[in-house]
């Protein structure tokens, strides 16, 4: 009976994800985020709300450590506010894009690569393996590590790894605590990590809660203020 449900359970995901990105009438995604990361014995904890929009706009507010406006687009041109200060920082070198944004590639429909094959990889394999589906992606672009490996359970990602040329993962990412909305799926945790050294790692838990789908805020729509502006 619960291999039935499991079934079940699987069809209707595969349905809700081939259906694609989400209509016009649900364009947009907020969500408060936690992200706590432990390196070297320490511990810091940055928290903000994310209000992200179906056409790429992205808006960050920070609020601890220090408050501080994001506003970003997939080409990654970005703006940085500090309310306090006033400073108002503008570029691309800034490196911030909404397609770094996990909600973002969950709102654009990117659920089958997690966006891999916009950094330059492309799909090799898929095998099945203890019920799970998973997908390898190769590189040779300069600067990416050469293999990236997504695992899938009922369709949905569950674990990210890239791999180093000796086939080590250097990188892993665990999605779990899936959230279900009418036509949108989203993973409430993420765990990151990263292995700096061979004997180093760090790790990364970012927390989503009071997540909403298509209901109006004003910070959707926020505007850095012109210079001098407060």
């Amino acid at each position: 009976m619960s291999a039935t449900r499991n079934s079940l359970c699987g069809l209707s995901l595969l349905l809700l994800l081939l259906a694609g990105p989400l209509c016009p009438a649900q364009r947009r995604v907020s969500a408060d985020v936690e992200v706590k990361q432990a390196l070297a014995g320490k511990v810091v904890t940055v928290t903000k709300s994310v209000y992200c929009s179906g056409n790429g706009r992205l808006v960050i507010h920070f609020h601890a450590p220090e408050e501080m406006f994001v506003v970003t687009n997939p080409l990654g041109e970005a703006r940085v506010y500090f309310p306090k200060t006033g400073q108002d920082d503008a570029g691309e070198n800034i490196g911030l894009s909404s397609r770094d944004e996990l909600l973002f590639l969950f709102l654009s429909g990117r659920v089958d690569d997690l966006g891999v094959t916009q950094d330059g990889y492309r799909l090799v394999s898929t095998a099945n393996e203890d019920g799970l589906l998973k997908k390898t992606f190769v590189s040779e672009k300069n600067g990416n590590l050469p293999r990236v490996e997504i695992v899938y359970q009922n369709y949905l990602p569950i674990y990210l790894a890239y791999l180093d040329p000796s086939g080590k993962a250097v990188n892993k990412t665990y999605f779990s605590n899936y959230s279900y909305f009418q036509r949108f799926v989203f993973p409430c945790r993420v765990t990151n990590i990263t292995y700096p050294t061979p004997r180093d790692s760090s790790v990364t838990r970012t927390l989503y809660s009071n997540l909403k789908v298509d209901v109006d805020d004003p910070l959707f729509d926020y505007d850095i203020p012109a210079a001098g502006g407060r």
